[in-house]
């Protein structure tokens, strides 16, 4: 008897929610004559004349500071950002004398104005070499076999390959060293042997390590035949502005402006300035200024606030550089 009144208790459950969903569905579909009712508005829709707009965050980088990590690499033992302590020299060749006198002068120039040291005799040893050449990748590879260490750091015998693979207008590349609180140096190098003791800085302090990282040399390489037509003034300040700094990612279109557009993929014609912008005066000001032994991320934020100011003492004067 329990299994019976079970069973018709069941199919009443059964034949109910059928009933139950068509009363739903009646009620749900406008009958002839009916007003559909009104959509809600959407999030931030004009509710009895007042907008409401969510609040939008800062972001977590700001623009200056994520030019600097993406386009500086630290040095390879203390993480830090490299600059010339040196005085400067610079000896150019490939093109005819005055255009190379030109060059040179204005990397001279631009190291002066953002307070490099500048070597004051004509006969200096150069730390800077500038190298037009019709056939780049050509020298490029007797220098991988002959002189690597004009390439800087690699690890192994591929990526020793990849750096010296000529493939843009212009190519740079830096030698480092690293000084340990001690001042003992050493060059940033392919030297296996350097691992076994590395360089020591103090420990114990987040501030940085008393330990400093150098800019030794530089090696920049252009395609003559490329270059042939393009604005000397433009190359000479790319030139300069490479120069004086390590830099990566140069083939990127910033949205930053900057004269490393001049040779980026990808740039609109109005992102292509023909001169040192602002940003690049004001990074390599921040980057010859900053406390050299402190660690790599208070060096960047000082040197993206240098980036900020140029940029802002430009837009108040009204006109760029």
């Amino acid at each position: 008897m329990k299994r019976f009144c079970l069973s018709l208790a069941l199919a009443a459950i059964a034949l109910a929610v059928p009933a139950a969903q068509a009363d739903a569905d009646t009620q749900a579909t406008p009958q002839a004559g009916e007003t559909a009712p009104a959509a809600k508005p959407p999030a931030g829709a004009n509710l009895s004349g007042v907008t409401i707009v969510a609040p939008q965050n800062d972001p977590l980088v700001d623009a200056a500071s994520q030019y600097v990590r993406s386009h500086l690499p630290v040095s390879t033992f203390t993480e830090q950002y490299p600059r010339f302590h040196e005085p400067i020299c610079v000896k150019v060749q490939g093109l005819p004398a005055e255009f190379n006198a030109f060059v040179a002068k204005r990397v001279v120039d631009l190291a002066a104005s953002v307070n490099a040291r500048v070597a004051s005799s004509s006969d200096c040893r150069a730390n800077i070499h500038v190298i037009f050449d019709p056939e780049p990748q050509a020298l490029m590879s007797d220098i991988a076999r002959r002189r690597d260490i004009l390439l800087g750091f690699y690890w192994n015998d591929r990526q020793l390959k990849q750096m010296s693979t000529f493939n843009r207008t212009i190519g740079s590349w830096y030698v480092t060293r690293t000084l340990d609180q001690f001042d003992i140096s050493r060059l940033e190098q392919h030297d296996p042997s350097a691992y076994l003791d590395p360089p020591k800085g103090r420990a114990g302090s987040r501030l940085g390590s008393d330990m400093r990282s150098d800019l030794m040399h530089t090696l920049i390489v252009a395609d003559s035949k490329k270059v042939a037509d393009a604005k000397i003034g433009a190359v000479a300040d790319y030139i300069a502005v490479l120069a004086l700094a390590k830099w990566q990612g140069v083939e990127q279109c910033n949205t930053m402006p900057t004269i490393l557009n001049l040779m980026a993929d990808g740039c609109e014609t109005d992102q292509v300035p023909d001169t040192a912008t602002p940003a690049d005066i004001g990074l390599l000001k921040g980057l010859y200024a900053v406390a050299d032994r402190v660690s790599g991320s208070q060096q960047r934020m000082a040197i993206a606030d240098r980036i900020e100011s140029e940029m802002k003492k430009a837009a108040e004067d009204g006109g760029s550089r």
